[in-house]
């Protein structure tokens, strides 16, 4: 909503500015403000489409500061062009004509594409976990931007040929995309999150009933010793599946245990000991392998619109979509009255056409090909062809970037006794010289196999039987093995 507000703000006074310009510069800006606006919508959507889950496994900053721009971006531009939309289309309805009368149907026509790309793509819809806490906010610019679109369609309806038609089935896929993107923002959400995870409690052994028989027993004049039995073993299936459907499911029924995590719920003495005893009889390979593909799931729920693309009816919206868009291509091709229309706007509107429809057609393909189809094969027995297929392998190779931060201390202290300059006290004053600091100094080192078999073996040894330290005690050693292990006076000479 800031942004809607920055934005109206702008315009207001962009508009101020226009006239100090001679009126040759106002007549071209007047024609091409919401052109351009358009185009850069349609390329913001590109740009996202094609990069917006890329962060997931391209640990750098140059493609991250580029996916935060164009995530900004994109709402703010799809805003500001409705808004001009709008404010044309009531111009030309009280100076009625027949150039202004096909303008208004062309703008009409346009408002539902901006819909749209506010809905935006299913390969991002939040930036961080702080942007699914503000979905009520995007519920409301649902609901004003609707009406929005809206109101510019009723002005141009009737219109004189079947360009207002078109709009409907436009505007129902934009109502969807947008829904989607709210739904998804709201299914991430960290409270809605938690109470979807809850499950009955497992309170463990009941040891005050176990008390109290003890007394009993006492009582009634037997000898009673309390002695420590072995545990129950813990029913699971805890070895590594060797076909690669049945590895999909074991991942993903052991992240619909670990997610709860994410939202500070506790898991339960059965979740604990099956996860052990089945990352124990792994090699640290497939141990890595394993939450990695966790880890995608992960980032795809909080992340893009999974919550809602892979469902039932998030499949049927998908259809709907495509098939809407494909139909008003096809019908708006073979339209006859095309001939008053500004040649750039036909254009234009091409564009934004073909643009849907491959948009929609490279979403469709990052859904079937993605591990969330995957698994829906698997459990359905259908994955065989799928599976075999090279592009699969090659499409679901990049889970992670395999690489660790490294922060150059030494360097960042070296910049510190350097005398200051007019560019650092820019930087300063706009405060912006740590976070310059923070990524000019941050380079990325790749995970060797020996450090992921160092990693697993030290946390395998932490938890076997003999082993009495509880994972918050094992997480916050940070380095204190290392101390322990090289304690030893003679082992320091070495």
């Amino acid at each position: 909503m800031l942004f809607t507000v920055a934005g109206a703000f702008m315009y207001v006074e962009n508009r101020r500015l226009v006239e100090v310009f001679p009126d040759s510069v106002k007549k071209v800006w007047k024609e091409w403000e919401l052109r351009a606006m358009i185009l850069l919508s349609l390329s913001l959507q590109i740009v996202l489409v094609l990069l917006g889950n890329r962060r997931k496994y391209m640990a750098r900053t140059w493609i991250r500061i580029i996916i935060w721009s164009a995530y900004l971006m994109a709402d703010w531009v799809a805003t500001v062009a409705l808004g001009i939309i709008s404010r044309n289309s009531q111009d030309n309805c009280n100076a009625p004509g027949v150039d202004k009368e096909a303008s208004n149907e062309l703008m009409s026509f346009w408002a539902p594409f901006l819909l749209l790309h506010l809905g935006g793509p299913d390969t991002i819809t939040a930036y961080s976990l702080e942007d699914n806490e503000l979905w009520l906010r995007h519920l409301l610019g649902l609901v004003v931007q609707s009406g929005v679109a809206l109101y510019i369609f009723l002005l141009a309806w009737p219109g004189s040929s079947w360009l207002p038609i078109l709009s409907i089935p436009m505007l129902e896929v934009g109502l969807i995309k947008y829904g989607e993107r709210t739904w998804a923002l709201r299914s991430a959400n960290s409270e809605h999150l938690r109470d979807s995870m809850l499950t009955p409690p497992d309170p463990g052994p009941n040891y005050a009933k176990f008390m109290e028989e003890l007394t009993l027993k006492k009582a009634e004049g037997y000898y009673v010793d309390a002695i420590k039995g072995p545990e129950d073993p813990v029913p699971t299936d805890d070895s590594y599946p060797e076909k690669e459907e049945q590895l999909i499911i074991k991942v993903y029924d052991l992240f619909q245990t670990f997610k709860r995590l994410f939202v500070d719920l506790i898991l339960t003495f059965h979740d604990l000991g099956s996860s052990k005893s089945f990352f124990q009889k792994l090699t640290s390979e497939r141990a890595f392998h394993v939450v990695e593909v966790e880890l995608g799931f992960a980032y795809d729920i909080l992340y893009t619109k999974a919550p809602v693309v892979y469902t039932a009816l998030g499949c049927l919206f998908r259809f709907i979509s495509i098939s809407f868009t494909l139909a008003v291509l096809v019908a708006f091709i073979g339209l006859s009255e095309k001939s008053k229309y500004h040649r750039i706007d036909l254009i234009i509107t091409y564009l934004l056409l073909v643009g849907a429809v491959l948009l929609e057609i490279y979403a469709v393909i990052v859904m079937f090909y993605s591990y969330w189809t995957v698994h829906w094969f698997s459990k359905h027995k259908r994955t065989r062809r799928l599976l075999s297929h090279p592009s699969l392998r090659q499409f679901n190779k990049h889970m992670w970037s395999n690489s660790i931060a490294q922060y150059n201390l030494l360097s960042i202290c070296l910049e510190d006794q350097k005398p200051a300059s007019v560019c650092l006290g820019i930087q300063r004053l706009l405060q912006i010289d740590k976070f310059r600091e923070k990524h000019c100094y941050k380079t990325y080192s790749n995970v060797s196999k020996e450090l992921k078999d160092l990693i697993f073996k030290q946390l395998v040894k932490s938890t076997e039987n003999g082993s009495q330290e509880s994972p918050s005690t094992l997480c916050a050693r940070r380095g204190s093995f290392v101390f322990k292990k090289y304690n030893d006076p003679e082992r320091r000479r070495l």
